[in-house]
């Protein structure tokens, strides 16, 4: 149709000319006649009044205007009054004009000229159509019927050359789609057409080819894998995917009819898919967790290269269900195991620092030091342990609407003695409206521990910045120091339980090992994460990102 498109243009452009060219004939036609209907009204307006002036002075008295009727001509249409002067309608000494008559409730040409005793005559000829003679009319008729037909003829058979162009086209479609040779042009289709249809017809063929073996290559890839994998374009459409990742999203159709179809109409989990969905606004790596018929599955989000454009994101689903009861089971030994340690070694400590009172040797007095700083630290240990347990065991319920500012001030409160100690400012920067859905105590402890590592890691006199921002439906709560920062190697473990980026720093500032696996545990139990930056030299940012909570 692109080729045909100048051919057709220049047909409605010689069908507007030829109707604007037999327009301006008429026009021009009808000026003509008109201005000789004016020139012949004056002629026969004083041809009568000359008749009627000598009729008054032959009778000495008016005369009817019909003794002057032979001065008209022939024209029915023509009429003429005898009327008082009084009643003129044309300013005197003027030729004919066109003036609208009501009574005759038409637009006419009128010429008046005085006669004796105080009267005029007056001629009147309607104007419009009747003006001008029947051949005009037929000869506009017929220019402007052919003007039409002949452009409207060449675009009828321009179309129907496009129809079969088209036919032929969705032909060629329809067999390669069926795996058919395309079939042989039609006549009336040019040779160049022809050709430039039939190649394009065999390279789709072999293009649907490549991708069907592509894609059983793919499915052959896939399908082994115990994990599930999804492949997605980059509107969010499935482009390969395997048995396991359908089984484990409950796709509403079989998996062989998925693929090309968006995968938020495959997919029942509107928790999946809003964490997803999030995922690639971020347009960043990504993992949650999916639980779902009592099965947990470990998600990863990858952008990879899946389309034409470039864009595209690979989807991981491990099954994790083994690994999170076993987790839990471990859990809750350890919240066992702590219970039964925690009323011991509240006992040793207390008889040690009992012991201690008492004692004046140095070299025991130093033993029962150490015995109570071991002590100590076995509590605080106990004590985080105990933590972990209750945020794996938290329920939701607990949870409330949160002032997220009233929370770090709090916080902050909590280490001022700290703080001062080491004559570190600690900067609080954030909106005051902004709130998450969480339980208060658990956020004010993993705040404390990002505050209390900052403020044990940064040199004395530094302020260390707690800043809230606000990020699409999230809040972001970030804590930075200016401390000797984190190697990048050690950035993926730190919030593993017990893992010591300096583990001879580490025992001489205190801390248990725990406080950022508690910081991790909390951010996932309200459904964020925890995020973590760090340049040596620099300092480092630590950071919870949490959904926002209506308040």
């Amino acid at each position: 149709m692109t080729r045909n498109r100048p051919l057709a243009i220049g047909a409605a452009i010689l069908a507007l000319g030829w109707t604007v060219s037999i327009t301006a004939l008429l026009a021009g036609w009808r000026s003509t006649l008109t201005r000789s209907q004016r020139e012949i009204l004056d002629l026969r307006a004083g041809l009568a009044a000359q008749v009627l002036g000598a009729c008054f002075e032959r009778n000495h008295g008016p005369c009817p205007a019909d003794s002057a009727r032979w001065t008209l001509g022939e024209n029915p249409d023509l009429t003429a009054k005898i009327e008082p002067d009084s009643l003129r309608i044309l300013p005197e000494g003027t030729g004919s004009e066109e003036r609208f008559l009501p009574s005759r409730d038409a637009a006419c040409l009128v010429a008046e000229r005085d006669i004796p005793g105080n009267r005029l005559i007056r001629l009147e000829l309607p104007t419009g159509r009747g003006y001008l003679p029947r051949s005009a009319w037929t000869l506009s008729g017929i220019s402007a019927g052919l003007g039409t037909l002949l452009p409207l003829g060449l675009l009828l058979g321009l179309l129907r050359r496009e129809r079969l162009r088209t036919s032929y086209l969705v032909e060629v479609a329809r067999s390669v789609d069926q795996g058919r040779p395309p079939p042989p042009p039609p006549a009336g289709i040019p040779g160049e057409d022809a050709l430039l249809v039939a190649t394009l017809g065999a390279d789709l063929r072999r293009r649907r080819i490549l991708a069907r073996w592509e894609e059983r290559r793919m499915g052959r890839l896939l399908e082994p894998l115990s994990e599930g994998v999804v492949l997605l374009d980059g509107q969010l459409r499935v482009v390969a995917c395997n048995v396991s990742a359908a089984a484990a999203l409950e796709f509403r159709i079989p998996k062989a009819a998925a693929r090309g179809r968006p995968l938020v109409s495959l997919a029942s989990d509107l928790g999946f898919l809003d964490d997803l969905r999030r995922a690639v606004a971020r347009r960043m790596p990504a993992n949650f967790e999916m639980e779902r018929s009592g099965r947990v599955h470990w998600v990863r989000l990858w952008p990879v290269p899946a389309d034409a454009e470039g864009n595209g994101w690979l989807v991981s689903l491990q099954d994790a269900t083994d690994r999170r009861r076993a987790e839990r089971l471990q859990a809750r030994l350890v919240s066992d195991a702590s219970h039964e340690f925690k009323t011991p070694l509240t006992s040793i400590r207390g008889w040690t620092e009992t012991l201690l009172e008492d004692e004046h040797d140095d070299f025991r007095r130093n033993a029962l030091e150490r015995v109570v700083l071991g002590t100590r630290h076995l509590e605080e240990v106990v004590s985080d342990l105990l933590d972990l347990g209750r945020l794996a065991e938290a329920p939701d319920r607990r949870k409330e609407v949160v002032p997220v500012m009233e929370v770090c001030r709090e916080a902050i409160a909590t280490l001022d003695r700290q703080a001062e100690s080491k004559r570190t400012r600690i900067v609080l920067e954030g909106p005051e409206d902004a709130t998450v859905q969480a339980h208060r105590g658990h956020l004010v402890r993993a705040i404390l521990n990002l505050l209390s590592n900052a403020v044990r890691y940064s040199p004395d006199g530094q302020p260390v910045t707690v800043s809230i921002e606000g990020a699409g439906d999230e809040w972001r709560i970030e804590v930075r120091d200016r401390g000797p920062g984190i190697p990048e190697e050690f950035l993926p473990h730190l919030f593993e339980r017990f893992y010591r980026a300096d583990h001879g720093r580490s025992r001489d500032l205190g801390g248990t090992g725990l406080g950022l696996a508690i910081v991790k545990e909390t951010a996932e139990t309200h459904g964020g994460r925890a995020e973590v930056e760090s340049i040596p030299g620099e300092g480092a940012t630590f950071r919870i990102v949490l959904r926002r909570g209506a308040a």
